[in-house]
């Protein structure tokens, strides 16, 4: 017995010497030939191991192999598929004959994966092996056995990642990966973190995954993840719905991209250099899949505009699109819109710099949306309704309802930059328009009050202001009601000049009243103001311009060319001691504007007028010139109270006045005879009138004759 219990501990001692000296004494490249060409058939591609080779069983099972690496599939540039520089890996041995795996120790350490997917649409991680078990048809019912696993130390050590898209033209790199994975169980929550330099930028990734056992038997499962590239974060707490090909997803989702440049940039889709698009910030209830996402109640700031309701965004296209149903409190779009010009000396030149509506290619869109405000350089409109639809860079903007400064009305913009040269239109009719405030913020005049409505129709092409402004066709008009023209009293002035006459017109007098009807709190009120105005090539030409106020009326025609920024107005106001303008004594004073935007010029023939000299004021005004009053002068004080504005410098007389010039314009009737024969109907009327008609009647040569 004693023998028998000895040979049987001899034997025990033998075969534990074997198995834990036996690994090292049979040389690890003996089993290098045998793993590669198992590994290769296994996954249908070329697997190939370094020298560098070892395994134990004690304690524990342990394997350790260093310079794997798995050929990539023909037809791609990269070398290999993945490579790793080492592997440690530590198996518990008792759970295997249970038929769990309980991975105590998984080191992977510098791996490197390269994935790519061709013109074509072939994929270089799709193996062959797997494509063949993906094809064979599975048995009706058959549910695959799995059994459970467990991670343990499971860790990637400085890893390396590509991925390149050859049909998209986009590329990705990650470099710096380092990660940590735990799982207790199948059946238990999947935790994993990681950073990396994703495209250079810092990143990292947290998520737990309830149970990969569920999404292995496509069932759902909830995902918590939280990341963040570069500045831009984003959370989601997702269930999860696996599909024949993909997952779909639904839960909230948060996303804050303080710098969304530099994420397109990152992301391979860089944005067109152009105002806007800085950041995004979305908040809501998604619902998607690998296409696109829908948002239910969202709250998004983008840029500056702050907007709630739904919104949908698919990136499956050749550009993303976004559609919806918008409630924005304040749209300010003057990010997106060129600067007004700023110039202290005077009306600025049309820039010639290049417009960018570059921006309306980066997405296309299909919004409904309302907005409370919405801000346009200098003008700021209030409650608003808009269809907007993006097209590959044409912009649509249908406006049924738009809050003009306490109006309202409508209008359609259309913006096409789908050429080399972008193209504009618009209609707009808004009415109840307060005119101050919107004259000041679109024309810096605060003088102008009344109520009343716009209309506008137009069409340009160009790639700079100065180009829009040469090709504007259009037509439009005002029509203004029950308002002032502040700064000027011209019933004052009527019965300043009545007063006059009975002293003998003299310029000086006249000058003098003229100054003591303008003062900031003098005003001139009307009933009726109103234009009608058609636009060539950017000339505006007004053949109505139209006054009526209770001791004052004017006519007028003119054109204004926009491009070379110059006006030519006629104008006859006729200042009245009767309210109604028909009845009392009256004075007309014919006046022509012209200049430019920045230097306008005022002329007029006050002397000829006041004594009658019919003769003299006729010719001069068919000459196309008169007395310049300039900016001190008479007219140019009156004109500066009535339209808000300085007159230039004084200016010489333009020459060819006289005979000679009534004489060349003698075959057509112009303009100026026109208006000229409007004078002289005030100064001297149609037919004798006796003073009983109320109007006065002008005076002769001699001032001290007063009739």
């Amino acid at each position: 017995m004693k023998k028998f219990l000895l040979a049987l501990v001899v034997l025990v001692l033998l075969v534990a010497v074997i198995i834990v000296v036996a690994p090292g004494l049979v040389p690890a490249a003996a089993y290098k030939g045998r793993l590669e060409a198992a590994a290769s058939e296994a996954i249908g591609r070329s697997v190939t191991v370094d020298d560098d080779l070892s395994f134990k069983i004690i304690p524990r099972p342990a394997f350790r192999v260093s310079g794997l690496e798995i050929a990539n599939a023909e037809g791609f540039a990269a070398p290999y598929l993945a490579r790793v520089a080492s592997a440690d890996i530590g198996v518990k041995l008792w759970p295997l004959f249970s038929g769990a795996v309980e991975i105590e120790r998984f080191v992977l350490i510098e791996p490197e994966i390269h994935l790519a997917r061709a013109a074509d649409g072939r994929a270089n991680w799709i193996l062959a092996r797997a494509a063949e078990e993906a094809a064979a048809p599975a048995e009706p019912g058959a549910t695959p056995e799995i059994g459970d696993l467990r991670l343990g130390d499971v860790r990637i050590v400085d890893g390396r990642a590509s991925y390149a898209d050859a049909a998209a033209g986009q590329t990705y790199a990650a470099e710096a990966i380092n990660a940590a994975a735990r799982l207790d169980s199948l059946d238990q929550p999947l935790e994993f973190e990681g950073t990396m330099l994703f495209q250079g930028a810092p990143s990292k990734i947290d998520l737990v995954l309830t149970s990969p056992a569920k999404l292995m038997k496509k069932e759902p499962a909830n995902l918590k993840l939280d990341a963040a590239i570069g500045e831009t974060v984003a959370g989601a707490d997702l269930a999860l719905r696996p599909g024949a090909d993909s997952f779909s997803y639904a839960g909230p989702v948060r996303f804050d991209a303080p710098d969304l440049r530099a994420l397109a940039a990152l992301l391979g889709a860089p944005l067109a250099d152009s105002p806007g698009f800085d950041s995004l910030s979305v908040e809501g209830e998604a619902a998607g899949d690998a296409n696109g996402v829908r948002l239910a109640d969202a709250k998004i700031v983008f840029d500056k505009i702050d907007a709630e309701g739904d919104l949908a965004l698919d990136w499956s296209g050749a550009r993303p699109k976004a559609t919806g149903r918008l409630a924005v409190g304040a749209l300010d779009l003057r990010p997106y819109l060129p600067p007004p010009a700023e110039n202290a000396a005077g009306f600025p030149a049309w820039s010639e710099e290049k417009l960018d509506f570059s921006g309306l290619r980066n997405i296309d869109a299909d919004i409904d949306a309302t907005a409370e405000q919405i801000f346009l350089n200098n003008l700021t409109f209030g409650r608003s309704r808009l269809k907007l639809l993006i097209d590959d860079g044409r912009l649509t903007a249908e406006i049924p309802e738009l809050g003009v400064y306490g109006g309202a009305g409508s209008g359609r913009l259309v913006v096409n930059a789908r050429g080399a040269t972008p193209s504009l239109s618009g209609v707009f009719d808004v009415g109840a328009v307060q005119a101050q405030p919107f004259a000041e913020d679109l024309m810096r005049i605060d003088r102008l009050l009344g109520l009343g409505g716009f209309k506008l129709e137009f069409t340009a092409a160009g790639s700079t202001q100065a180009a829009i402004m040469r090709s504007l066709d259009g037509a439009g008009g005002f029509d203004l009601a029950d308002g002032a023209i502040k700064g000027v009293n011209l019933a004052k002035l009527a019965q300043a000049v009545s007063n006059l006459r009975q002293q003998g017109f003299n310029p000086a007098a006249v000058a003098a009243a003229v100054a003591a009807a303008q003062a900031p709190h003098e005003e001139t009120e009307y009933s009726e103001f109103l234009s009608r105005f058609s636009i060539a090539d950017g000339v505006v030409d007004a053949p109505t311009i139209s006054l009526v106020g209770p001791f004052v009326q004017m006519a007028g025609t003119g054109k204004i060319d926009l491009p070379a920024q110059t006006l030519d107005l006629r104008l006859i106001p006729k200042a009245s001691t009767a309210a109604d303008g028909e009845g009392g004594r009256s004075l007309a004073i014919p006046l022509r504007v012209s200049g430019t935007f920045a230097q306008p010029r005022i002329a007029v023939d006050v002397e000829a007028l006041a004594r009658g000299r019919a003769e003299s004021a006729l010719q001069q005004l068919l000459g196309g010139a008169g007395r310049d009053a300039g900016r001190n002068g008479t007219a140019g004080r009156l004109l500066e109270g009535v339209f808000g504005t300085r007159p230039a410098a004084d200016e010489p007389a333009q020459e060819g006045t006289g005979a000679e010039s009534s004489a060349e314009a003698a075959p057509q009737r112009s303009v100026e005879e026109t208006l000229a024969d409007e004078a002289l109907k005030q100064l001297f009327g149609r037919k004798k009138k006796k003073p009983a008609s109320g109007e006065e009647e002008p005076p002769s040569e001699s001032p001290k004759d007063p009739q």
